[in-house]
């Protein structure tokens, strides 16, 4: 399996990181990779060691391997970590771009039985003129709507439901992660506002506009220039 275990698109406007605002990164194992959003392609010198890119954050968890990500502006502009079989989440701070000292249980972030045991893949996407974040498990998902500068108190009403019956045409199962990207140098005919969810060696494609799926291909084909991870 060629893909990512966690993915998330951080905006580090305002922040004491250097280097363009908008980044992209995927994780696996204990490596990670930085996608060049404007020239579409991944950064130079990539992968990197988690260790080095971002010291500190598996020193919560020894061994244990990322297996989600999310940035949600609105939740205490942190990055939010989650790793394979544990409760708890790591956050980074955007502003000073450093780990938190102590972790917050899964629960507090989102309150729902799809995070309690078991893989789960958190994904936020900003349409703009509201915020969500979902959380597939299974093959059944559940949706946060965000609340600016609150964390969520319960899900939104009618959820959990059925990823097939939600998600017509992309997914009928939970993927392994995903990421929504708004490319800012495609052209201005098209919707540029895009999710992607990674299954192994494929992704899916949707359109966060008009909600339906665009196309599925294998990795290596949509992101030409995939590294292999060690």
């Amino acid at each position: 399996m060629i893909g990512p275990l966690a993915a998330v698109h951080v905006d580090w406007t305002g922040s004491a990181k250097t280097g363009p605002a908008h980044a992209l990164y995927f994780f696996k194992k204990r490596q990670y990779i930085r996608w060049d959003i404007e020239k579409e392609q991944v950064w130079p010198d990539y992968p990197m060691e988690i260790a080095e890119g971002w010291p500190g954050l598996q020193d919560h968890f020894p061994g244990s391997d990322l297996c989600g990500a999310i940035h949600v502006p609105g939740w205490h502009n942190k990055i939010w970590f989650f790793f394979q079989g544990q409760d708890s989440v790591v956050g980074w701070d955007v502003k000073t771009n450093k780990v938190d000292e102590a972790t917050t249980p899964v629960g507090t972030l989102l309150p729902c039985a799809a995070s309690s045991g078991g893989p789960f893949a958190p994904i936020y996407v900003d349409r703009g003129d509201s915020q969500t974040v979902y959380v597939f498990r299974g093959d059944e998902y559940t949706r946060f709507t965000v609340a600016d500068g609150a964390l969520p108190t319960k899900s939104d009403d009618g959820y959990p439901r059925k990823i097939g019956q939600g998600w017509t045409g992309g997914l009928t199962v939970a993927p392994l992660c995903g990421v929504s990207v708004n490319w800012p140098n495609r052209s201005s005919a098209l919707k540029n506002n895009k999710l992607y969810f990674f299954l192994g060696d494929l992704y899916t494609r949707w359109d966060i506009g008009t909600h339906s799926n665009n196309y599925r291909l294998d990795i290596p084909a949509g992101w030409v220039g995939w590294p292999e991870f060690e």
